[in-house]
């Protein structure tokens, strides 16, 4: 990744990640409210999962991305759960947890935007790791077919 990339990652993911515990403060308190119909709060404790699980779309071993994907899933299922609650129960909840949905969508925009972000910069580097071992193996080439 680019020197300039990082920067631009850590200001777009910091506040999110500031707000991790109140975002698993608000998932428990809504997995455990009985008002919210049992399938939303099984696709929270899926989202939940997900984050946890070594099985990804995007393993976690691949650095940074590994990692977004799991935020990203969590943050949407947290959105989907509140979306089908009913709505005083939804903003109790944001509001006990010092959150709201707009700063839940903007941070799931983040989110998105550092993906991206980070995916331009690995092709970026794939592409300049690819051109500079061409040009290697063509030298080489060359040299070998002098001789």
């Amino acid at each position: 990744m680019s020197e300039g990339t990082l920067p631009l990652l850590r200001m777009e993911l910091m506040p999110v990640l500031r707000r991790l515990p109140a975002y698993s403060r608000l998932a428990w308190a809504l997995v455990r409210d009985r008002r919210i119909k049992r399938r939303h709060r099984i696709l929270l404790l899926g989202g939940v999962g997900y984050l946890l699980s070594p099985i990804d779309l995007i393993p976690g071993f691949i650095p940074v991305l590994g990692q977004l994907d799991d935020l990203g899933v969590a943050l949407w299922t947290l959105r989907r759960t509140l979306q089908a609650a009913p709505a005083e129960v939804a903003e109790a909840h944001l509001a006990a947890s010092d959150l709201s949905r707009e700063i839940l969508n903007a941070d799931l925009s983040r989110v998105n935007r550092s993906g991206r972000l980070v995916t331009r910069a690995a092709f970026r580097t794939g592409r300049s790791l690819a051109v500079g071992a061409g040009r290697t193996l063509w030298r080489l080439g060359r040299q070998v077919l002098n001789r």
